[in-house]
């Protein structure tokens, strides 16, 4: 049996467990949206131009590991390049985005495959990002105004943190800590999919960045990419810097106009 004091005790250990539990979600309750105006704030505007990022990459797909690096520069407003390499060996893709859409060359193949819409083209030929270069250069820079709705729809406390639910777009969601600083996205769409961000630093704003972006679909993919190094630029790239010139005899698909086979 337990004694009177140690029912007090209990009693008293109950009250305070549950006495923090409100005060938390109180103090949730009463800050969401300045919690979200915070990220917006911040992550909704860019510092700079453009940016030149360095990282590797490693994907797994139908069971099968890949590991890459990758050289990613442009501007935000577009165009913006990117190269992938087996590691240290031979290029494997030549990728580029404008307003035209997306062009990626695979050298072993001699072919170019584009299409109008970037996202589309990331889908289709098997990317292992499922969002367009852009936003992949605006979260490796923690600046993406298109990408998160300027409002949300629901919240509600999650692990310490806030999640906020969006009814449409391809965001269907975004985890932030109280700071306002966001750990987890998560969309919809052809294939749903996660991001995690994590392993911050400040830039020279305060801001912080994430060195590690983890993406999981629901087909069990999953990508992992570690930041080595980022730079960023205050003047418009050279255009010529930005060019994907084809080497002669290349084949070049439209995957909006011919159909297509998913490229793996």
């Amino acid at each position: 049996m337990i004694s009177s004091s140690g029912r007090m005790a209990l009693i008293l250990l109950v009250l305070l467990i549950a006495l923090g539990g409100c005060t938390h979600r109180s103090a949730f309750n009463g800050n969401t949206e300045n919690i979200y105006n915070t990220f917006r704030s911040a992550y909704g505007n860019c510092n700079a131009t453009g940016l030149r990022a360095k990282a590797s990459l490693y994907y797994t797909s139908k069971g099968s590991g890949h590991r890459t690096t990758m050289s990613l520069w442009g501007d935000y407003a577009s165009p913006l390049r990117l190269d992938v390499r087996a590691g240290i060996g031979a290029y494997i893709a030549h990728i580029r985005e404008d307003n035209s859409g997306l062009t990626a060359f695979y050298p072993d193949q001699k072919t170019a495959y584009s299409h109008s819409s970037p996202v589309r083209a990331v889908q289709i030929l098997g990317l292992p990002f499922p969002f367009s270069l852009k936003d992949l250069a605006g979260l490796i820079s923690g600046c993406y105004p298109n990408l998160i709705p300027k409002s949300y729809d629901t919240a509600a406390p999650e692990n310490g943190n806030l999640r906020f639910t969006f009814d449409n777009g391809p965001v269907s969601s975004i985890v932030l800590t109280e700071q306002g600083n966001p750990v987890e996205i998560s969309g919809r769409g052809e294939i749903p999919w996660r991001m995690e961000l994590s392993s911050y630093e400040e830039d020279s704003s305060g801001k912080l960045l994430p060195n590690k972006i983890a993406v999981y679909t629901e087909l069990g993919d999953k990508a992992l990419l570690r930041i080595k190094s980022r730079t960023f630029t205050a003047k418009p790239w050279q255009a010529k810097a930005l060019e994907l010139k084809l080497p002669g005899g290349s084949k070049e698909i439209r995957l909006d106009q011919n159909g297509y086979v998913r490229i793996d």
